[in-house]
C-alpha cells in the first residue's frame, strides 16, 4: 500500500496545524494587559471612557472605532488595528491566520 497514510501521520499533521504558534499574540486577561503589551498603555483611559472593558470588546472594533474613540495618530489605530487582527486569527480561527483560516 504505496499512496497510504498512516493514522498516526494524519495526527500528527492535524497538531501541527491546529497547535498555537510560537509568533502568536499572547492571550490577555485584560485590556489593560493588551495594551501594556503592544505599547499603547498612554491609551488606557480613552478605552475605559468607551467602556471598551473586555478583550471581546477590543476584537470588535475596527480602525474606523479607535478613530472615533479619539486615537487620533493613524501609527498608533495601525498598531492596535494589526494587534486586534491577530487576536481574532488566534481566537476565532485556533492560531490561524486569515489565509490559512480561509482552506
Amino acid at each position: 500500500m504505496h499512496g497510504t497514510v498512516q493514522p498516526s501521520q494524519i495526527l500528527i499533521r492535524y497538531f501541527i496545524r491546529f497547535s498555537p504558534k510560537e509568533d502568536s499574540p499572547p492571550e490577555f486577561k485584560s485590556v489593560d494587559d493588551w495594551l501594556k503589551f503592544i505599547n499603547m498603555e498612554k491609551y488606557l483611559d480613552v478605552f475605559h471612557a468607551a467602556n471598551v472593558n473586555s478583550i471581546g470588546k477590543v476584537t470588535g472594533l475596527q480602525e474606523r472605532d479607535l478613530r472615533e474613540m479619539g486615537i487620533k495618530l493613524i501609527g498608533h489605530r495601525n498598531k492596535m488595528h494589526k494587534s486586534i487582527k491577530a487576536m481574532k486569527a488566534q481566537f476565532f480561527n485556533g492560531g490561524l491566520d486569515e489565509d490559512e483560516a480561509a482552506i
